[in-house]
């Protein structure tokens, strides 16, 4: 089985909502981030990521590692994922509109959560911290 090393952002709006992410011809909903590129660090990946997908520049933004976690990949056949995450926690609540790969990109709630197809890793990882409330 082959396995990919990816960051994500695992971004908390104001309000305490988290942010999804679609990519076109997928049905499920992950965070915003991607592959480490050849020579990257996690950091330098992630805020190239953010640009690339959502148009946001987190180079000046305080990056909190949360935690890392393999699982199956939803959009690649016979792969796992491992998530490395970090937490942002953004003081205004942006309207992110899709780039790149992406098709869509929703503020999902607490009491709305389950009406979004997650990925293994939003839904083994980060949506039981994120409802735990810790952040």
């Amino acid at each position: 089985m082959h396995k990919i090393v990816i960051c994500s952002a695992m971004m908390i709006g104001p309000d305490g909502d988290l942010l999804m992410v679609r990519k076109k011809g997928s049905y499920y909903f992950q965070l915003p981030g991607g592959k480490i590129a050849v020579g990257e660090d996690d950091v330098t990946a992630l805020v190239r990521e953010l640009r690339e997908e959502l148009q946001f520049d987190a180079s000046g933004t305080p990056l909190q590692f949360i935690g890392q976690h393999c699982t199956q990949a939803v959009n690649e056949i016979d792969t796992l994922v491992e998530g490395r995450i970090y937490l942002i926690k953004l003081d205004a609540q942006f309207t992110f509109l899709p780039q790149a790969e992406l098709e869509e990109v929703q503020w999902i709630r607490k009491d709305n959560w389950q009406n979004y197809q997650l990925a293994h890793l939003a839904a083994e990882f980060v949506v039981p911290k994120w409802l735990s409330g810790d952040f």
